[in-house]
Order: structure tokens, then sequence, then C-alpha cells
């Protein structure tokens, strides 16, 4: 369940072995020895608010004694990246970004890295986890509630800040800073050291966690980042014990002052937050940068659909036009006046008929009758239609 910690973190190399499915990926993570124990699926049973298999959360604890939890989102599609968060802090670390995500494992920085690496899930995890254990981040604030009751349990006396009150710190559990061991959270119990020593906390229940918004707001305040900068200390305990000749190389001599300033635990906090945003918004800008191509064909494309769009509403709104003057009632002054082009050209057509069969002196009585009888009748239905029509208007 535990392992032993070295001086640096393994990423397993890529293989050549065909694309791990999505179901592999979840079984690797949630049946992995080490991580399974602490690990949970995000839901909430009374609420049914979070119910499907995309996020989980594994507790684990650092060398220097904190209790963390590393919260990981499984995409439902096999191909895409997993993302990772810290969960319920807020810290700095070069790993983090101001969200807390994690962004210093190559692996998982885009999808494209994370089909070259061929990785199984529960190998990433395990690795970043290894990494934070080993490396632990600068915990500013632990936000969520659980996690501060946990780490209270904990380390009673470990300085954690919240909104309402700041405890005072003492120098962690010798078995964390001597052992070099990593250990986990399993409901409510921290499992650490090589002899198995186990040390009670508070009962722990990843499924009370809530549920963290798939799409969060990407916006940053001023007020987020100002709560991830250290207060300005309003005495520094380390000058008091100082002799007045050491007190004076460091006014006097630029060089000095400079290494004691750099050598400040806060000072390295700022710089760690200001390369994890630095590099936040690199990473950020590389990534829509590489999209600017696609983003280029598909304004063209919808610009071509735009262009046909308008000339199908142009053929649209004449096929309409023509339906109107189909479909609307038509003027009775209108209609009469071509019901009398079409009277008049069916008498012309019965006189022709007549005509043609007298200067041929035509034999076939029955089918001139026929002929002449039928144009006529045409002509005088129309004369009668006109009539009806006037009949109306009066």
């Amino acid at each position: 369940m535990f392992w032993k910690s070295t001086s640096s973190t393994t990423v397993p190399s890529p293989s050549r072995r065909p694309s791990i499915s999505r179901d592999e990926h979840l079984k690797s993570y949630l049946d992995h020895p080490v991580l399974k124990p602490s690990t949970r699926k995000v839901s909430n049973k009374l609420t049914k608010i979070f119910t499907d298999d995309t996020m989980y959360d594994t507790v684990f604890q650092t060398t220097n004694g904190f209790a963390l939890i590393l919260r990981v989102y499984v995409p439902s599609d096999g191909r895409t990246s997993p993302t990772m968060h810290m969960h319920g802090v807020r810290a700095s670390h070069l790993w983090l970004d101001i969200r807390m995500k994690v962004i210093g494992y190559s692996p998982v920085s885009s999808d494209q890295a994370w089909r070259n690496a061929n990785l199984k899930l529960g190998d990433a995890v395990y690795a970043v986890i290894h990494h934070f254990q080993l490396t632990p981040p600068s915990i500013q604030e632990i936000t969520d509630q659980n996690l501060r009751k946990l780490q209270q349990t904990l380390s009673p006396s470990r300085d954690i800040r919240d909104n309402n009150h700041t405890t005072q710190a003492r120098p962690p559990p010798p078995s964390y800073e001597s052992s070099q061991q990593s250990a986990f959270v399993v409901n409510g119990r921290v499992h650490a050291g090589s002899n198995g020593d186990s040390v009670q906390a508070q009962e722990y229940n990843l499924e009370q966690f809530e549920r963290v918004n798939r799409r969060p707001d990407c916006s940053v305040s001023d007020a987020e980042v100002n709560s991830l900068i250290p207060p300005i200390p309003s005495s520094f305990p380390e000058l008091d014990d100082m002799a007045m000749p050491e007190l004076q190389k460091i006014v006097e001599d630029p060089v000095a002052l400079k290494s004691y300033v750099q050598n400040r635990t806060r000072v390295d906090t700022v710089r760690e937050l200001k390369e994890s945003i630095e590099k936040s918004n690199v990473d950020a800008a590389t990534a829509n940068l590489e999209k600017q191509d696609k983003v280029n064909l598909l304004c063209d494309e919808v610009e071509g659909l735009r262009k046909q769009l308008g000339e199908k509403v142009e053929r649209y709104q004449e096929l309409d036009r023509e339906r109107n003057a189909l479909t609307q009632p038509p003027d009775v002054d209108d209609a009469i006046r071509r019901l009398n082009v079409a009277k008049k050209n069916a008498d012309n057509e019965s006189e022709e008929i007549g005509d043609d069969w007298v200067e041929s002196r035509g034999s076939d009585v029955s089918d001139f009758v026929r002929k002449f009888m039928e144009s006529r009748l045409v002509y005088h239905t129309r004369a009668a239609k006109i009539e009806r029509l006037r009949n109306t208007m009066s």
C-alpha cells in the first residue's frame, strides 16, 4: 500500500501497445494496489447530483504531514486527456496553476501528449501523487471543511488558515520527516511508515463532497490572486536572534541582503505562484495558437455557408412572392378582364374550326360537330362566369 520515496518521480515510458480503452484506464486506477483503498467516486447519494463515473478523489498525506485530495476527472471519451486538481486547498507549487489544476505533469498537458504517452490512468495518478508527496505544495488555505477537520485531527498544532482563524504552527511529527514514507488516508485512518503504524483520524466521507462544475468560470479576480500571496509579516523572529554585526552586514551589503531575502519561505511561495501563472498563461497561449489554423478554416467554412444562406433566402423570398400571387383571392375586375380575353380566344377558335371545315369541304360531319361544340361550350362557360362575377359586384 506504500512505496519508498525516491529522488525523482519516474514516469513509465510510452509503450507500443494499442491504444488503451476508457474501461482499462478506470480499472487501472480503481484497482491500483496503492491507490484503491483511498480512492472514492465523487457522488451524493442523498441528492443524486452526481452519479456518473467521471470524477474521483484520492486522499493522501505528504511527507510533511499534510493530508491532501487529488480530484481526477475522467472524460467519457477515452482519447481525451484526464484532468487533475488539488481539491479543497489553495496552494502554490510549480505543478499547479492558480486554479489548482495539475499542469506540471507532461502526459496530461494535452490530449495529444496523453495519447503519445500511452499511460494507464492508474500509473499517471500514482506518479502525480508520488511527486506531491515528496515535494509538497505550500498550503495557503484549506477551503474544504471536511479536509480541515481531518488535518486538525492528524496534526492539531499545524498552521491551518481559514476564513475565521489561524492555528499556531509547530514542526511536523518526526515520523513523517525522518521516515520518508508515503501515506494514504483510508476511511479516516492514516496508513504510514514502514512499521505499519496508523493514526486514528477524523471520519472522512468522500461521498459527501459537493459536485465540481466541469466548466468553471475562468475569470480570476484580484481578491483570488491576493489570497494566494502570503501576508506581510508583522515581525521577523529570525532577525531578533541575530547579532548586531550580522544585521549590519545585511543592511550594508546588497549581496547579503538579496541572499537573505531569497532564502525566505514567503519569497519562495510568491516565486512559485508567479512561475505557475506564467506557465499557465504560456500554455493557454500556445494552445490557442495551435488551434489558429483550425479556427481560420472554420471561419472560411462559415463564410461560405453564410453566402449560401443568403442566396437560398433570396430564392425563398422570390418563391414566396409567387406563392402569394397564386394563393391570394384575385381582384374581380382583373378576373373579368382575363375571362373576356379567354372568351374571345374561345370564340375565335370556334370560328376557325367552322371556316376550316367549309373551306376543306369536309365530309366528316360528326367530327366537325364534336370539335365545334367543345369550343363553343368553353366560350359560353366563360361568358357565364363573366356574367356571374358582374352580378356579384352589383
